[in-house]
């Protein structure tokens, strides 16, 4: 080996000693191998997630898809839950039922209690081991509703691990909010556009009057006329309003409605919080819009209250221009009818717009599809639930 190569050899383990300990020196600033590794870990991590969240978002919608339409076309399901809220309510007094996670053979009863009234149910009910306040039940095990018994008005708000999560409109709080923050917007109006269509369809005519704002193709109302019109039950409203709710009206706000009222907090992933209930509330929005689009037809109508007329079933699909039903049928955009009764009609198409010299309610709101959601992260899963039915 001549003196020139070892010369190299020498020059190059210099180098390589001068690499190693600039980097051990960088490594040591830095907080040590340790917590390299760990941001090294956690930068493969998010690198990994950014690829492949598209297609777990594709998944996840799809698999919700499926599970909200299979259950919001069993008027079954819609059945056994109103049963299953009016049982619930008569094992005690001081219990009140505000939804229900429902499910191909199980039910879970959101309740609130008075006092001690909030103690482990009798049985066939179970309350659920993380949350006294979540109360299952089989399907099969579910009785006949008490005579005269309240009627719940339930909508869908989401799903939540194999369950259909329906909020009873007609308890708690006379307001519902769905708001979040600025990225979820979008969201939260489509949330609200669901559930308006929901209220519309299974509510007789001209109980439900939609304000302007709600949504971009509906005209509207303004705010106090849609809760001051006479026979009106449900007002949904975009801004808050200036005036008390008259009595016997309940409010859907987009955004938080002044008063008492229960919050619906919408995420930009599309996962709703339902303030102040169990860990089981928190339910994936994601599919709702596109579920409640194909299903409106076959929602049933809300049994009446014993006070009330009898409530005349829906049917769309007999009623509506098929023109306004394609394949895949979002709910169409209606325009003002030259007359009518108030509030609005899911079951009266809407030809062309006339001028009117007071608000008068429109046809059926649309409902948007999954395109009107803000770009969901996929940096969580879709809404999980702590709870589980018992023996499951």
């Amino acid at each position: 080996m001549t003196s020139d190569t070892i010369t190299t050899l020498l020059g190059l383990v210099g180098v390589l000693v001068l690499v190693l300990a600039v980097t051990h020196w960088l490594v040591r600033r830095g907080g040590g191998w340790k917590a390299l590794w760990h941001r090294l870990g956690r930068e493969i991590t998010l690198t990994v997630r950014a690829f492949t969240g598209p297609v777990r978002t594709e998944l996840r919608y799809r698999r919700g898809l499926r599970l909200l339409v299979r259950l919001l076309r069993d008027t079954a399901v819609w059945g056994d839950a109103e049963r299953a809220t009016a049982l619930a309510a008569a094992v005690r007094p001081g219990i009140r039922p505000y939804g229900v996670l429902a499910g191909p053979e199980w039910l879970a009863v959101l309740v609130t209690a008075d006092g001690d009234a909030l103690r482990e149910p009798p049985e066939p009910w179970a309350a659920d081991e993380t949350d006294p306040r979540l109360w299952w039940i089989d399907r099969a095990d579910l009785a006949e509703a008490p005579e005269g018994s309240a009627v719940p008005l339930l909508v869908c708000v989401g799903h939540d691990l194999g369950h259909a999560v329906l909020l009873d409109v007609r308890s708690g709080p006379p307001a519902l909010s769905v708001y979040g923050p600025p990225r979820a917007t979008r969201a939260a109006r489509a949330v609200l556009q669901a559930l308006t269509a929901q209220l519309d369809a299974r509510l007789p005519e001209g109980r439900v009057a939609v304000a302007s704002g709600v949504h971009p193709r509906f005209p509207g109302v303004p705010a106090a006329a849609a809760v001051g019109q006479p026979g009106i039950e449900v007002a949904v409203c975009a801004d808050p309003l200036e005036r008390p709710l008259p009595s016997g009206v309940r409010l859907l706000s987009l955004g938080v409605a002044r008063g008492r009222t229960r919050l619906l907090e919408v995420t930009p992933d599309a996962v709703l919080t339902v303030h102040g209930v169990p860990a089981a509330a928190r339910v994936d929005t994601l599919p709702l819009s596109r579920a409640v689009a194909r299903t409106l037809a076959a929602l049933p109508p809300c049994p009446h209250q014993p006070d009330e007329e009898a409530v005349r079933p829906v049917d769309i699909a007999a009623t509506a221009d098929p023109d306004l039903l394609p394949d895949e049928p979002d709910l169409a955009a209606g325009a003002p009818p030259a007359a009518g009764p108030t509030g609005v009609s899911a079951t009266r198409p809407v030809r062309e717009p006339e001028p009117v010299t007071a608000p008068v309610p429109a046809g059926a709101l649309p409902v948007e599809s999954d395109d009107d959601f803000a770009e969901p992260s996929a940096s969580g899963a879709a809404g999980v639930s702590a709870a589980s039915p018992p023996g499951l």
